[in-house]
């Protein structure tokens, strides 16, 4: 028999994660702050259920999926929560060796915590070395931002370092697999903000050029992934671009059972999905079920539950928050979906048949 294919959240956060430390200090020393308490960062202090929930780390998911000699560990971005992230969620799961780690980009969200896989790796303790795939770009951002990472030679104090074996193959809407175990991943890029490009200072000594110099705005790319029919993981998501569609829908026409989509909040960002783009987005992309993430602390996620309950179908509650109410007026026109939020810690299952089930929502 198939084993499912289970997606394991080890954080749904924006990069600052929540809760916020102004937020915590504002109230924690008397005088800080005049502005109101914020209910989500506040709540992950009160040790309720729904205050779990609000605790977010930097985006991350794992996926397991059956492969050619048995199951097959995929962690997708390794930012600056994972090794707490891993302490708590891979006991809990079972979790335990890597067998590959697929970038999205080389953000510190998204890459700071390579570093930590060396506990996987020193003295082989769970295993000898861990597959990286990335894109060129991400690949030489790495080399700039951690050498030693790349080159054992730029390692210093007692050498201590991870061991890698890189895989420089992610390119747009090229196909690959993963280390000959039969699963294919396909990747797409998504605009994930801009680029800033400021003329260079003239050289010392030579005459400066005070002429107006118009600044150069280019899309910054982030690597979406689709793996094999199961999901689509889209994690940091400002615009979708047109080419990027025939790489996210399956070849075989099948509906997606999963689509995992970025939701910083209500309003746009230059760099994130707001909630109206993010329906926007899942109403077209029509998968069983859809799950937003990257969430920053401007919204609980009990509020974002009743948002995703009304988006689905259910009547209109009466007894709205404020953030309920003005998401309400967001929701818009178009047929209903399941939508929810993800939280740190969920485990969704996606079995053979493509039946979607989780521990949060049934």
């Amino acid at each position: 028999m198939t084993s499912p294919v289970e997606v394991i959240f080890l954080g749904t956060g924006t990069s600052s994660s929540v809760p916020h430390i102004d937020c915590i200090t504002a109230h924690a020393i008397p005088g800080s702050s005049d502005r109101p308490p914020c209910r989500t960062c506040l709540s992950t202090l009160d040790g309720s259920a729904e205050g779990k929930k609000n605790i977010r780390r930097n985006t991350s998911v794992v996926v397991r999926a059956p492969g050619k000699q048995g199951t097959v560990t995929v962690l997708i971005d390794c930012g600056k929560d994972f090794q707490a992230a891993a302490l708590e969620w891979f006991p809990q799961f079972g979790l335990r060796q890597i067998d590959a780690v697929l970038l999205t980009h080389a953000h510190s969200d998204a890459i700071n915590g390579l570093d930590d896989l060396r506990a996987w790796t020193l003295g082989s303790r769970i295993q000898p070395h861990i597959d990286i795939y990335v894109s060129e770009e991400t690949y030489r951002n790495i080399k700039r931002t951690f050498p030693y990472l790349v080159s054992k030679e730029f390692a210093s104090g007692g050498g201590d370092i991870p061991e890698f074996v890189w895989h420089v193959c992610i390119d747009n809407a090229k196909p690959f697999e993963i280390n000959d175990t039969s699963i294919m991943v396909t990747p797409f890029l998504v605009h994930h903000g801009r680029l800033f490009s400021q003329p260079a200072p003239a050289a010392p000594g030579l005459e400066v050029d005070k002429t107006p110099k118009k600044e150069i705005v280019q899309p910054y790319m982030c690597f979406a992934f689709r793996i094999q029919e199961d999901l689509v993981y889209i994690s940091d998501c400002g615009a979708i671009p047109d080419e990027a569609w025939s790489a996210l829908f399956p070849a075989s026409g099948r509906q997606l059972p999963v689509c995992i989509l970025d939701c910083l909040e209500l309003r746009t960002h230059p760099s994130h999905f707001g909630l109206e783009q993010s329906i926007e987005a899942a109403r077209k992309i029509d998968a069983k079920r859809t799950y937003f993430l990257g969430f920053s602390h401007k919204l609980a996620h009990d509020e974002y539950v009743r948002i995703g309950e009304v988006i689905g179908g259910a009547d209109l509650p009466t007894d709205l928050t404020e953030n309920e109410a003005n998401g309400m007026e967001l929701i818009g026109k178009g047929n209903p979906i399941w939508v929810r939020p993800a939280h740190d810690g969920l485990r969704i299952e996606i079995s053979p048949d493509q039946r979607v089930t989780d521990r949060t929502y049934g």
